[in-house]
């Protein structure tokens, strides 16, 4: 089989059963190798993300060798799933587990439905009795309760006393709910604390875990229940074999732990009892996770549209057209190859858009530039998108960032960066530019914003604000050259919610919110553990600028020293030189802190840096002015620090209200060092830990920022 012919029959499920039956492990490997310009020997250790990294494997190597060995229980799936979007979303995590490349995941996408609640499969009364396996803090029994309004009963299992703790905080206002601190398994048993109460996170702790199966702990009927265990399912659903063959309760299972889970669940689920029609749906656009099983028996159907496919609420071909955009289909090389570049899987399809971020003013691009959201969006389009990516500005560098984070993004250098080389350049280049991304509504950007609209009027303009109140309220937004600018601009965005608010009721264009968020290079951050951090208060940014009133935050630190002897503060950043002085005579006043307060420096190593914030429990950020919400606030709550702030435009949002931390006017060194107080003797700052990084991947993750700035941009 050469590759053309092998991209034919990537083209639908039949197809992807052939080669996989009439062709070899190593033939496949070669001919994707080939297709992707990955070596075989890279290609079988390629990290398939969302398995289990245990025995079983998570490269791809397992995963091939899982579609050869059970193929015929995939053909089993495909033929007996109930609807044509299950078999489109199927067809396209088979083409992820081939090749694979984000872009399958992005057409199973459903940025709809919430998981395991899709009204179009499952419809719930008020006789329900929900089951939550795996119940986390209770968010999905939640969104649950929100969905259906009305219901019996509801049991929550989740084995993690911490996690409980929070559960039965959530969930304190419903009534009918049964906390369950244990596990769900084949048998009753008990394990140490650190085994598998799931074999994805196994909980922490010297003591043991009970393990309980369903069919001996609830007496009554059951009408629904949930599962997500981290690969736990399958005993799990021995052990209620019988509420399933007697109770006929519609099912929600998690099926991505695993590689074999896909068809192992479902066909397990048959075998205790055949009357179960089964639905795939997949909720995340960017990561081999969250694929949900549903099976409903025929006793609860409800009837699920038939299209094509579904994907953010628009029919999708499978093929990858849509809506009569070829650019949107595969793009077959002049071999009939899928096109790839680089090597890079998450661009296995050529680019399909040409995406062009110009510098601000008539400078070059800042080295750290590169890796905030005016250099993170661009390359995440690229990455995740497989976009033509350019950072367009003045000769600059040098950019050891790029080499490092975001190399795929082209860097483009005008002689001088100068407004007229920026005009020739849209002038030469406007027709081939999909979308044009400007920093700031800045005079720089006037001219350039109107050249390209009047060269293609069908470009996308996406504007990122880069202010605060006290920059826009100085703005003449009435000046003629400001109008045209702004409605040249189809999105145009800040990265604060108050000052979204603020702007949309003061002038007459639509803004968007659009925060600066973190985003995980490595792609091996872990959950911060509150135990390992340690008592410490942490601050990064430029020390000593006017902007960052370092100042306060060390008055603060020193009135409170004396109370808080066990806790030191550690500052980050590159220092003023006119701030030196100031440092001097700070240790002559206070020199018993001089083992308390650490100047750091600048850590260019963000594996370094996110260290330093995974090990500090407080985030303290004393700012007279910042631009929205500042990336080092989403950074901080993404390694579950708790924050101390003072009330810039963004101050909420960087609390999440006070659910988070704490935050007092700007520039009292008093005040500023009451919160710190508060924080650093608060017995409940581990909760508050917590809850800042689940409140930071729910709002400040890269990943779904810059998802919603592609839809923004392309949508309709």
């Amino acid at each position: 089989m050469d590759n053309s012919e092998f991209s034919r029959q990537l083209q639908n499920y039949q197809g992807i059963s052939a080669i996989l039956k009439n062709n070899t492990y190593e033939e496949i490997v070669s001919l994707v190798s080939e297709l992707t310009t990955v070596p075989p020997e890279s290609l079988v250790q390629w990290p398939m993300g969302g398995y289990l990294k245990d025995s079983r494997g998570s490269a791809y190597r397992f995963v091939l060798e899982d579609l050869l060995r059970n193929v015929d229980y995939y053909d089993w799936l495909y033929e007996g799933l109930a609807d044509d979007i299950s078999k489109n979303v199927f067809t396209s995590l088979m083409q992820y587990r081939l090749i694979p490349g984000v872009q399958f995941l992005k057409k199973a996408y459903d940025g709809i439905n919430h998981p395991y609640f899709d009204p179009a499969i499952v419809s719930c009364d008020e006789n329900e009795v929900f089951v939550d396996c795996g119940g986390f803090v209770g968010d999905t029994t939640v969104d649950f309760i929100r969905q259906y309004d009305t219901y019996k009963k509801i049991y929550v299992y989740e084995p993690s006393g911490d996690h409980m703790e929070l559960c039965r905080k959530n969930l304190e206002n419903f009534e009918n709910v049964s906390f369950k601190l244990c596990c769900v398994g084949e048998k009753r048993s008990k394990t140490g604390g650190k085994s598998s109460a799931s074999l994805e996170n196994p909980v922490p702790g010297p003591g043991e875990v009970e393990i309980v199966p369903l069919d001996e702990d609830i007496t009554e009927k059951i009408t629904f229940i949930k599962m997500d265990m981290g690969g736990s399912e399958i005993p799990a659903i021995l052990g209620a074999k019988n509420h399933i063959r007697n109770d006929s309760p519609k099912l929600a299972f998690c099926t991505h732990h695993l590689i074999s889970d896909l068809w192992a669940i479902p066909k397990l689920i048959d075998a205790i009892n055949p009357d179960y029609q089964f639905y795939v749906r997949h909720y995340s656009e960017t990561e081999n996770r969250e694929t949900v099983l549903y099976a409903i028996p025929s006793c609860w159907k409800k009837k699920a549209p038939s299209v094509c496919g579904w994907r953010n609420g628009e029919e999708m071909i499978v093929d990858g057209a849509r809506n009569g955009d070829e650019d949107e289909a595969w793009n077959e090389g002049q071999d009939g190859a899928v096109g790839v570049r680089n090597g890079d899987m998450d661009g296995a399809v050529r680019a399909r858009k040409k995406i062009v971020a110009m510098a601000p003013y008539e400078r070059a691009w800042s080295n750290v530039e590169l890796i905030k959201d005016c250099g993170l969006i661009p390359y995440i389009l690229y990455k995740n998108y497989g976009y033509d990516v350019s950072m367009v500005g003045a000769p600059g560098g040098p950019y050891p960032y790029y080499e490092q984070y975001i190399k795929g993004v082209k860097m483009e250098f005008l002689p001088g960066g100068e407004v007229s080389e920026k005009v020739q350049y849209i002038t030469d280049h406007a027709k081939e530019i999909d979308g044009l991304l400007l920093r700031g509504c800045y005079p720089t950007n006037f001219p350039v914003a109107e050249v390209y609209k009047q060269m293609n009027p069908a470009g996308r303009i996406y504007v990122g604000l880069d202010g605060n109140s006290y920059w826009m309220d100085r703005i003449k937004w009435d000046d003629p050259d400001f109008i045209k600018f702004m409605d040249c601009c189809d999105v145009i965005a800040t990265s604060s919610s108050a000052l979204q608010i603020y702007l949309n009721e003061k002038w007459p264009w639509k803004i968007e919110h659009i925060p600066n968020g973190w985003y995980d290079f490595s792609h091996q951050q872990k959950e911060p553990v509150f135990e390992s951090k340690k008592n410490r208060i942490l601050t990064v940014g430029r020390l000593g600028t006017v902007q960052k009133a370092t100042e306060v935050l060390l008055e603060a630190f020193a009135e409170i020293a004396g109370m808080v002897p066990d806790w030191e503060l550690r500052l980050i950043g590159s220092l003023e030189e006119s701030f030196e002085a100031y440092i001097k005579d700070y240790f002559e006043r206070f020199p018993e802190l001089s083992e308390r307060v650490r100047f750091m420096g600048s850590i260019a190593d963000r594996e370094k840096l996110f260290l330093e914030y995974q090990e500090a429990k407080i985030f303290a950020l004393p700012s007279v002015l910042e631009g929205g919400t500042p990336n080092v606030i989403a950074e901080a709550l993404h390694a579950g620090c708790v924050t101390a702030v003072t009330k810039f435009d963004a101050y909420e949002e960087a609390t999440d209200s006070d659910r988070c931390g704490l935050s007092v006017e700007k520039g009292d060194a008093h005040r500023f060092a009451e919160i710190l107080y508060r924080l650093c003797t608060d017995q409940n700052l581990k909760h508050l830990s917590e809850h800042a990084y689940l409140y930071s991947r729910r709002h400040f993750d890269m990943e779904h920022i810059t998802a919603k700035v592609n839809e923004m941009l392309w949508a309709g």
